[in-house]
């Protein structure tokens, strides 16, 4: 008998339980949600450690929600204001050595010292989505990581993709660039099942060529991906398995 075919018998009565695919169904059900409370437990974890007290879900979803509503603010403000017209000369090599101060439409959370940003990132940024939305939606993706991180974050760009480094440990654990109008992060493929119910897409060729990584693509702040990005800020050093 094909085993998808077999049904779990009662010993006692002898009367047909439940088919058995449907049993394996559940079962796969089961495992998934204690591999997905697993993560949420080490999430909150290390959240816990660097704010020395204890913190639920529910305050990490808050700060999550904050952070969406300061950024829909910022996206209105910058709609309201003309579009600037592009420069017909090519820019000048920007004096890496300058940093840009936060937007004043940028929510930060509270108590959090942002590491500032250097002006080539945001010129590049603003070059290729001259509405500014896609680096308010960066920048907040970097606030939010020198918030939950148990250190500090930092960024470079090299051929117009981004790094995310451990500044601790000085090692890249996430890339970030534009691709069809959203933000392209790609991580390590160990991420791959927490990241699989998102829109993930290809990896860039100057990535691919000398790393193996995963992309998904976001055109807000995202829970599930704040959430990888932390774990793999923790975890750099490790190699999929």
């Amino acid at each position: 008998m094909n085993t998808v075919d077999q049904n779990l018998i009662s010993k006692e009565s002898g009367m047909l339980q439940i088919p058995y695919k449907d049993y394996v169904a559940i079962m796969e059900k089961v495992q998934e949600g204690q591999r997905i409370r697993l993560v949420k437990d080490q999430v909150i974890a290390n959240l816990q450690g660097f704010l020395g007290r204890k913190i639920s879900i529910a305050e990490v979803s808050a700060k999550i929600e904050n952070a969406r509503t300061d950024l829909k603010k910022a996206e209105a403000v910058t709609q309201e204001k003309p579009a600037a017209k592009k420069k017909a000369a090519a820019k000048p090599e920007v004096d890496h050595s300058e940093e840009e101060t936060a937007s004043a439409t940028l929510a930060v959370p509270d108590g959090v010292e942002i590491p500032p940003i250097k002006k080539d990132i945001s010129a590049h940024f603003n070059e290729l989505d001259d509405s500014g939305r896609l680096f308010s939606v960066f920048k907040q993706y970097y606030a939010c990581l020198n918030d939950a991180c148990g250190g500090t974050v930092r960024v470079t760009m090299k051929d117009g993709i981004c790094s995310l480094w451990n500044y601790d440990e000085w090692e890249e654990f996430a890339y970030i660039d534009m691709f069809e109008g959203m933000l392209r992060i790609a991580v390590d493929p160990r991420y791959t099942d927490a990241l699989e119910s998102l829109n993930l897409c290809e990896v860039p060729r100057l990535l691919s060529s000398r790393h193996n990584l995963i992309c998904v693509q976001v055109d807000g702040l995202n829970n599930t991906v704040l959430q990888v990005l932390v774990k793999a800020f923790e975890e750099v050093g490790l190699t999929a398995g």
